[in-house]
């Protein structure tokens, strides 16, 4: 019996107190839950796994960055209803919880008219800052849901370092009350509530339960919004769900994954670290220490897998803000849970359960080709990189859904080099991009998502790094860059740019035109 999504539930205060009491113990006592069982992967359902049809879905400009869902059902009919289920469920809470609305309930609450007075909230709102402050308590400060107005002011000015650090104190002394009974927050003047690290994560939990409570015959479901992911039931293959992981310091969108996670079933994916939200033209991380106020740049990256999406997103800020044994004894307290956390110098640290999450050579295969080398005189330019910056722009059309995109790169006999980059995943959409499909045919990836830092909504960014689809290393010369869009039930669009692969940098611009923003190649050292 299904839980309706729209009525959460929540643990006895006070919720920090029982879970620092209570050792080995996650945070899921505070989520609104759903009364459901674990989907165990049988031979049976494997064997089921085979008939059941396969869908996709991917959307930009959802919660300021990207949406991708992959669902497993025995029609589409069913898939789409799903996807639809989910996409209302993310738009509502959207409305209860983005700080970057002036209409939504969150802001609502930020609002100065409501210093000091006990606000009547919604069950969601309500979970999602008791859940922040219990993760507070849990974490010892290095997650924090109070940072409003520091972020606001750190994002908007250069701030001094004392500035930094009194705003920061402020809202760690300040008290929030939180009444159960009445459902009603009091917030204090210092305190603004920024509950991004923790939000997005419980979104995807609601999204999953949703398509779930509208569609009791869905197999399986993955939700992945700006690379935070979460999946449940049967995947697409016997081995499980294949979560690939970006390598700490890579940017490019189409980069291979430095390792593959294989989830059986009910695990989510969190990634936190540098990336597209960095502040630019600086080395500063976006995020920000809860008890100094200072950016975090000791830690480039840092990815947990928890049952609840809320929770790894939650812990994935909380390690960036710890030390690498604050945080794997953090983690080692918490049922269920693997961490690995990878420093500015390169140093990485993994939880005891890790490496049995990370698939193997054997039951996955390569993740990295290692390429052959060429003569001095004619190799590929040593650390140089094609980087095409594209953007998707948001239309306004009713029934606008977003293009299918494929980058390809040829070489001087216009034969087909290296495929960097298909978004879309429908085999009767994806050959619209008709340039493409017809002189190459499809790549298929064995990959289900990347998780990935969040990137702003609609921008992508992909490199080419010299080596052909086999892994293996072209020399310099002269190459085209194909990017390709055609969309379902609309427009096209083709463009290419030339490449001289010579160790010299080198800038194009092109105007936004179709389904194309601005694009903008560069060749420069690796990015």
């Amino acid at each position: 019996m299904f839980i309706s999504p729209l009525t959460p539930r929540f643990a006895l205060r006070p919720l920090a107190a029982q879970l620092l009491a209570i050792a080995g113990f996650g945070l899921s006592a505070c989520l609104p839950t759903m009364a459901t069982a674990q989907l165990s992967v049988t031979p049976q359902s494997l064997t089921q796994a085979k008939q059941l049809h396969q869908d996709s879905l991917h959307q930009d400009h959802v919660l300021g960055t990207s949406l991708d869902m992959l669902a497993m059902s025995a029609t589409p009919n069913q898939t789409q209803r799903a996807f639809a289920a989910a996409i209302t469920e993310i738009n509502r809470l959207d409305r209860v919880l983005s700080t970057y609305r002036a209409d939504s309930e969150i802001s609502q609450l930020n609002n100065p008219a409501n210093d000091q007075k006990s606000v009547a909230v919604s069950a969601d709102l309500f979970t999602v800052i008791d859940a922040c402050e219990a993760w507070r308590a849990l974490s010892g400060g290095a997650f924090s849901g109070r940072m409003g107005q520091l972020i606001q002011q750190h994002n908007n000015s250069e701030i001094s370092a004392e500035t930094r650090s009194n705003l920061a104190q402020q809202a760690n002394n300040a008290d929030v009350i939180l009444d159960t009974a009445t459902q009603s927050i009091t917030r204090p003047q210092d305190v603004q509530f920024a509950t991004d690290a923790l939000a997005k994560g419980y979104i995807i939990d609601r999204a999953i339960s949703a398509a779930r409570h509208a569609v009791p015959e869905l197999s399986g479901l993955m939700v992945d919004i700006g690379g935070d992911v979460k999946v449940w039931g049967q995947a697409p293959r016997a081995t499980g769900w294949n979560i690939g992981l970006r390598a700490a310091g890579q940017r490019a969108d189409n980069a291979l994954p430095e390792q593959t996670l294989q989830l059986k079933t009910n695990a989510s994916v969190a990634f936190s670290g540098k990336g597209a939200r960095d502040i630019q033209h600086s080395n500063d991380s976006h995020l920000l220490s809860p008890i100094t106020g200072q950016a975090l740049n000791h830690v480039e990256q840092s990815i947990v897998v928890a049952p609840h999406a809320a929770d790894a997103d939650a812990l994935t800020t909380a390690l960036a803000a710890m030390t690498p044994a604050e945080g794997m004894a953090l983690i080692a307290k918490l049922k269920h849970t693997e961490a690995q956390m990878t420093l500015s110098n390169g140093e990485t640290f993994s939880s005891s359960g890790w490496h049995d999450l990370v698939a193997t050579e054997q039951n996955y295969g390569a993740i990295r080709t290692v390429a052959t080398t060429t003569s001095a005189s004619t190799a590929w330019p040593a650390g140089y990189n094609a980087i095409l910056d594209y953007e998707i722009p948001k239309l306004t059309s009713s029934n606008y859904k977003a293009p299918y995109v494929v980058i390809w790169v040829t070489d001087a006999s216009r034969k087909l080099v290296r495929t960097l980059h298909v978004y879309g995943s429908q085999e009767k959409w994806i050959d619209s991009n008709y340039v493409w499909w017809k002189r190459y045919g499809r790549l298929m990836s064995n990959l289900d998502t990347v998780a990935k830092p969040s990137r702003n909504p609609g921008q992508y960014t992909v490199a080419w790094d010299g080596k052909d689809d086999a892994g293996q290393r072209v020399a310099q010369g002269k190459y085209t860059l194909h990017i390709e869009a055609a969309r379902e039930h609309g427009g096209h669009s083709y463009q290419t740019f030339d490449i001289d692969a010579v160790p010299k940098s080198s800038t194009q611009n092109s105007a936004a035109k179709d389904e194309f923003g601005d694009l903008k190649l560069r060749f420069d050292r690796a990015i």
